[in-house]
């Protein structure tokens, strides 16, 4: 995170139906999120991992606190209105997320989808390390990229693979198959 950025970073925690979530964030927006964890603790733990010298400020986060509470109540939010700061990102991680962030509530793209719009059809693997490196999952739903087959590939967030589904799951997708071989089904 760039040194400017740091000195007005923010962090809150804050409890869904899932567990606890943190936040950072500039003045530009949320720049780090943690998806749900059981305890307050170990989210607050990687939030400052990511942001050691975030100053806690709960209040800062009402507006994200409410979205996410009802994301995982099970409503139909548009996170990807809320602002965000990737400034920390390269730009060709700002434009996979760019591109992410226009993926719609309970659909599905593929990598190839991102590659296709970016004009670099080649660049999967790379675009799945773009996903990988996301400072804001949810805001920024890299869930919602799945291989081309439908298959989830993978989810760099706690629980892996199975914290992918769960979140599809909760957005209406139906799958096919099981294990390594479970997809998206109706993409």
């Amino acid at each position: 995170m760039p040194a400017a950025a740091r000195d007005g970073v923010r962090y809150g925690l804050f409890k869904t139906f899932w567990g606890w979530c943190a936040a950072a964030g500039t003045a530009r927006g949320t720049c780090a999120f943690v998806l749900p964890q059981a305890l307050p603790e170990p989210a607050e733990r990687d939030i400052l991992a990511r942001c050691p010298d975030a100053r806690r400020e709960d209040c800062a986060f009402t507006t994200l606190a409410e979205a996410v509470e009802k994301y995982f109540d099970g409503w139909t939010v548009a996170l990807e209105i809320l602002p965000v700061d990737l400034s920390a990102g390269t730009l060709f991680q700002q434009r996979v997320w760019a591109l992410t962030r226009r993926i719609p509530y309970g659909r599905v793209r593929s990598y190839r989808w991102i590659g296709l719009e970016m004009g670099r059809p080649e660049a999967a693997r790379a675009i799945g390390a773009a996903l990988g490196a996301n400072p804001v999952p949810l805001l920024v739903p890299c869930h919602r990229v799945v291989a081309e087959d439908g298959r989830l590939g993978g989810f760099s967030a706690e629980g892996g693979v199975e914290t992918k589904a769960r979140l599809l799951g909760l957005e209406g997708a139906r799958f096919l198959g099981d294990g390594a071989a479970r997809r998206v089904a109706g993409r």
